[in-house]
């Protein structure tokens, strides 16, 4: 069995412990390499799980790991471009979390030096791997229900202020103090940012078309305090004649609600429907933990199935499941939406 070996790039995003958690456990990983720039976050995680090497030097860590097979980034939204970059530059395949980027000319740009040096590029779209959506691409491929018509989508979730602050900061959630149309005191880099790109990116890999028109609303905040947008709703037109809509926003209760949230499609067909709530499982806990009721989830381990297939594409020259076009796609959905909604008008793509 070939070993690789793993660095991970950051403990800033909420989803880095539990890839972190998978490196540890694959037999075929040795994880060799943690960076930081919060050094003490980044040395208690190095302890929790008992990785050898903490960097807070970012070119020291691929000077001293030459060897390196591959890299998950997991910082914050506006330092996806230059992490990933270096690594790359470095001959090191890289996994990055959603939204690859805020920037469209910077995913053109990471995605055409992967393909130049021959280096695999994957954005972490867990639904994907996940067994209720694959089952129902399954379904929705081999005809069940006639030919598609319309998909409604929703990615709901508690503000994630509180796991990691830089979320409802939009220099760091997308890169600037951009305001979301002209009088509005509010800046992108809010739940659209964070929420529209998954659903995106699963509407894209059902229907197997690209979006040709972005429309999209943003509500009054539902937390008044933040400075970025917390609610919204995104319709799309497939080059197919698919209509489709993502409502992706923080609109779950804090500490009485149990689940971070969902991930819901309603696709009806010509001939039938489908529904899926992939995190409506059999078994569910709900725990008095902190003073809030905590979720405890039971399914399948979507990180280990996407870090297994990412490793996979590495060892047979395949593409990416989830690949950085992939998520450069999503990126300018997520971007037509923001245009959409400071001009007040539909918004045609591509936009470059």
């Amino acid at each position: 069995m070939r070993k690789f070996k793993a660095a991970l790039l950051s403990f800033a995003h909420v989803h880095a412990p539990s890839y972190a958690r998978v490196l540890k456990e694959l037999p075929n990983v040795d994880f060799v390499a943690i960076w930081d720039d919060n050094e003490e976050r980044g040395k208690a995680f190095q302890k929790r799980y008992s990785v050898e090497r903490y960097y807070s030097d970012l070119e020291r860590l691929f000077a001293e790991n030459r060897d390196l097979d591959f890299v998950i980034v997991t910082s914050e939204n506006a330092r996806h471009y230059e992490h990933v970059k270096i690594a790359l530059e470095h001959d090191v395949h890289v996994l990055c979390e959603k939204p690859l980027t805020t920037n469209l000319g910077h995913a053109d740009e990471l995605v055409s030096i992967a393909r130049r040096r021959g280096l695999k590029l994957g954005t972490c779209f867990v639904m994907r791997f996940h067994s209720a959506t694959i089952q129902a691409y399954n379904m929705l491929r081999g005809g069940d229900i006639g030919l598609p018509v319309s998909i409604t989508t929703t990615n709901h979730g508690t503000c994630p202020y509180k796991a990691a602050h830089w979320f409802v900061e939009p220099e760091l959630s997308y890169g600037a103090r951009v305001n979301l149309r002209e009088g509005d005191p509010r800046y992108r880099g809010g739940s659209i940012t964070d929420h529209t790109v998954h659903c995106a990116d699963l509407l894209r890999w059902f229907l197997g078309s690209e979006v040709e028109e972005v429309y999209a609303e943003v509500g009054a905040n539902i937390r008044s305090d933040l400075e970025v947008e917390d609610n919204a709703l995104v319709m799309l037109k497939f080059r197919n004649g698919v209509q489709a809509s993502i409502d992706c926003s923080w609109s779950r209760p804090e500490g009485v609600y149990p689940t971070w949230g969902d991930v819901n499609l309603y696709i009806v067909g010509s001939n039938g429907v489908i529904e899926i709530e992939a995190f409506n499982q059999n078994v569910h806990l709900a725990t008095w933990k902190m003073k809030r009721l905590v979720y405890s989830y039971w399914g399948p381990d979507v990180d280990k199935v996407m870090i297994t297939q990412f490793m996979k594409a590495i060892e047979e020259d395949s593409e990416p499941k989830a690949s950085g076009w992939d998520g450069r796609q999503a990126t300018e959905i997520m971007l037509a939406a923001y245009r959409s909604i400071k001009e007040g008008r539909p918004v045609k793509l591509p936009l470059l």
